[in-house]
This record gives structure tokens, sequence and C-alpha cells, in this order.
């Protein structure tokens, strides 16, 4: 009614909000939730200069809504993109609607005036010279592949998405998050023309995924032939010849079998990224600490057990654990719209 069209929160298809978990939305974490997360924030009466590190979902969502408040937002992104993991997960065939929550997030952060400094890794020094009065660390993580003997012949889904590595003729796909990057790479890489088995520690692939995209995932790879073995555990990886040997044990039995392919891609989610983290965190007047009971409650965040500290040290999204796209934007507000 007001004109205000780039505004308006646009719907991506995820599903989310039919996924049992209650009438909440990927990417707006106040539905649901008015009672404690407001859908338009409301400004601060003192102004600060807030320093985000990361311009993926969380970061993006911190600079969106300190910016709102009222204050002075300096979002750093070490590529040459905003986004973050939105970016490779919409590059999965009939995805791509994910893209839209990175230009949302994008346009609400630059119409708000947030000063965004692309190409640009924050260094602690960086963070320090402009003596930020609240540094939100949102550097995301990186993949997982602890755990697995021989890892260093596997491949991450990231790399196939975003085609930084050749698809191979023949894959295998080891998925141990239930999530959607497994059954996604799969997707992308048979309708490309590989031979691609989906093996997974759960009873089937996408346990985690909301029921309604489900299906969807199951038809477009069954129809392009991907072979799904569930109940199993990636223990090794050896080379034999120009040939890479996946060592895969029943969870339930112990009984090994293996797989001779070209590529072997391991889903575990990530871990954080927490070298500036950990730089800053001793400079922080809290060093690092979240009052939980605080961030729960809806107060704003007052611990001060370092009186040398210059700031106030958050981090948000993967950098704090592997989640998804909702818990990186809820994270965010619910903790910056106290600031």
């Amino acid at each position: 009614m007001e004109g205000r069209v780039d505004d308006i929160r646009p719907c991506v298809g995820a599903s989310f909000c039919l996924s049992g978990r209650g009438a909440v939305c990927l990417h707006n974490p106040a539905t649901g939730r008015e009672a404690s997360i407001p859908h338009t924030i409301t400004k601060s009466s003192t102004k600060r200069r807030i320093v985000i590190a990361g311009g993926g979902p969380a970061g993006l969502e911190a600079a969106r809504v300190s910016a709102q408040r009222g204050h002075e937002v300096i979002l750093f992104e070490a590529g040459n993109q905003l986004g973050g993991q939105i970016n490779i997960a919409s590059k999965a065939t009939w995805r791509e609607g994910l893209a839209n929550i990175a230009r949302w997030l994008e346009g609400q952060v630059k119409r708000s005036g947030v000063d965004v400094r692309l190409g640009q890794k924050a260094r602690a020094s960086d963070i320090e010279a402009l003596d930020p009065d609240v540094v939100v660390i949102a550097t995301g993580g990186r993949p997982n592949f602890d755990g697995v003997e021989g890892r260093e012949h596997a491949i991450s889904t990231w790399d196939i998405l975003t085609g930084n590595v050749e698809l191979a003729e023949n894959i295998l796909i080891w998925d141990d998050s239930g999530y959607e990057p497994a059954i996604s790479c799969a997707e992308f890489a048979a309708k490309r023309g590989a031979l691609v088995e989906l093996s997974t520690y759960d009873r089937h692939p996408g346990e985690e995924i909301p029921k309604a995209n489900l299906p969807i995932f199951l038809r477009e790879t069954y129809n392009h032939d991907v072979v799904f073995t569930p109940d199993r555990k990636l223990k090794r990886i050896y080379l034999e010849g120009n040939k890479r040997i996946a060592v895969l044990a029943n969870v339930f039995t112990d009984e090994e079998e293996e797989r001779a392919v070209d590529q072997i891609v391991i889903e575990q989610g990530t871990l954080p990224n927490l070298e500036l983290y950990d730089d800053l965190k001793p400079r922080s007047g809290n060093l690092g600490e979240v009052d939980i009971d605080a961030l729960i409650a809806g107060r704003p965040q007052i611990i001060n057990n370092n009186p040398a500290g210059r700031f106030q040290l958050f981090r948000v999204g993967d950098a704090v654990a592997s989640r998804n796209i909702h818990a990186a934007v809820y994270d965010a507000v619910r903790l910056c719209k106290d600031f």
C-alpha cells in the first residue's frame, strides 16, 4: 500500500513452514514468534558502532537489524558477493529461488545505509582500528571431513556445486547430515551425466529435509538413476590405481563393503571458522560470552568480565555451529534487536 514493494520479503518455496516445526518461515524468524521477535525493528536510544565480519545470512541479518536500530554498521565480506552458503545452495537445480533470500537481505542492508566492504577479509587489526562498540562474528564454517580416515582423498558438496572441482563420471556421495546439501549435490551431478550413489548414515536420504520438499528431491534423483544406500558409515578411503576406494560399514551389523569410484564427496555439515573470533576474544569486554538467560528473555547483553576490553564480541550462524539458514537469521535478529 505504501509502494515499498522491494521491502516485501519474498517466499522462496523452501517449505520450511510445512516442516512440522510450527508456523515459521525459513528466512523470517519473526513469523510465529511475534511475542518475542518483532517484525518491525525499533530504534535504540543510543547510537553505537557495530562491526560485522561475514556477509552470509547471519551477517546480513545482523547488519539489517543493527542498522534499523539506528546504529552505524560496517560489514566486511571476504568474497566479492554477499550471501555466503546461500550462493552455493541456490546452484542446485530447482533451488535457485533461495538466491532471493540473499538478494532481499542485500537490498535491505544497502537501503539501511550499511557500509558494505566487499573483497575485504576482516582482520583483528582492521576491526580494532574502527573502535567498535560491538563486533559480530558471522564468518560461517568450512566443510567438515572429521572422522574419516583418508579424508584427504575426498571433496565436499561445495566443490561440486560451485564447479571448483571438475565433475567425474562415477561418484559416491556420503551424507552424515540428512539435510539438503548431499541430495542436492546428487541431483546436480546426475543431471550432468555422472553415475551417482548417495550413501547415508540415516535410514533414508534427506532425513532432515522438510517433508514437502523431500518428494521433489526423490523424484528428481530417481528420474536420473541415483542409487541410494542407507544405514552406512564411511569408515575410510584409500587409493587403488586411478580409483578411490570407499569402505562403507553397515551401522547395524558392522559388515563392510567397498566402492571403487572416481570421486568421493563427504557431507557432514561445517566446522566454525573461528580464527578471527579467537583473535578478538581476549580483547573484548565480555570475552565472547553470551548471557543465555538474557538472550532468551530478550534483554540486552551487559556481561563485562574483562574491564580492559574495548568492545562486546558475539558470534552468530555457522560461526557457532553447523545448522541452516533459519538458525542463522534467528541467531542474528534475537541478539541484535537489543543492541
